[in-house]
């Protein structure tokens, strides 16, 4: 069994794997996926500590993922990335491809503790808000010259042209922008009718607004109220999925007050209670 999880300070976002093991133990994938595995009959206070005391390896593992560059929506092969709150893998097409991945460690940094640690006081929330899926397609052949992404199971599937060597960069990059605005479109216009639904409960009438999606490097969202259209950024569809319903409800309240008064977020917290935790975990995620 597997969950994911951030410590109550929102510092870091975990995997917890819940599974037979002697002792706890820690690794951060080369995608930067803090992954714990720890026996059934470990406390959650227990598996915390671990985590915090590790704070300092973490914490470095992460800026070597950082250091090593590239596009933000264009991720490394054999790595696995949270995709609208579910992990998947990235692997490069090949014959028996995903029989070989069942099979096929990637290279993770690790650590194992065979120490107990002091219970930390309190523990993280449970996520909240549905889970995004991916919906599975058949693999299409295709040609020599292709460059495409395909779902299939918790895989991502990547088919590069046959000579390896002379890849395009930029149409590597259009290859995954086209990919998550093409998976993120039906994600997000569902969000938004849970997001319209929330706001109805909560006394206030709003649109039902045209939804756009791209990749933006300086907001998460964007609402312009007169036209009735909302923006999402593509990022959000790598993260926990109730950053993306932060937004949303973000850009929703814009109907009822454009600018970021008092009203706007009395607004903000009739609908989302806990808005300013979300708000603190996503920094603390994304930066």
């Amino acid at each position: 069994m597997k969950e994911l999880r951030t410590l109550p300070d929102g510092s870091i976002t975990y995997e917890l794997h819940r599974k037979r093991v002697k002792n706890m133990n820690l690794r951060v994938t080369t995608s930067g996926v803090v992954r714990v595995s720890a026996s059934p009959r470990v406390p959650l206070g227990l598996i915390e500590a671990f985590i915090c005391r590790h704070r300092a390896f973490i914490e470095k593992a992460l800026q070597n993922r950082k250091d090593r560059g590239g596009h933000l929506m264009v991720p490394d092969l054999d790595t696995e990335i949270i995709v609208m709150g579910k992990m998947y893998r990235v692997v490069l097409e090949k014959p028996h491809t995903v029989s070989a991945y069942l099979e096929t460690s990637s290279q993770d940094s690790q650590l194992s503790d065979t120490q107990s640690d002091s219970p930390l006081k309190g523990s993280s929330s449970k996520r909240k808000g549905a889970q995004g899926s991916l919906s599975q397609r058949k693999l299409s052949r295709g040609n020599a010259s292709t460059y495409a992404v395909t779902v299939v199971d918790d895989i991502l599937l990547v088919r590069y042209p046959s000579n390896h060597e002379t890849l395009d960069a930029s149409k590597v990059e259009r290859m995954w922008l086209s990919f998550w605005k093409t998976i993120g479109q039906d994600f997000m216009e569902t969000l938004a009718q849970q997001v319209y639904s929330e706001f109805q409960q909560a006394g206030y009438t709003v649109p039902t607004p045209t939804l756009r999606l791209r990749y933006m490097t300086s907001r998460w969202g964007s609402c312009m109220p007169v036209k009735e259209i909302i923006t999402m950024n593509t990022r959000l569809l790598l993260g926990p999925t109730e950053f993306a319903h932060y937004v949303m409800v973000h850009e929703f309240a814009h109907f009822i007050e454009p600018n970021h008064s008092s009203r706007f977020y009395k607004v903000m917290s009739d609908v989302l209670p806990n808005w300013e935790q979300v708000k603190a975990e996503m920094k603390a995620y994304y930066t």
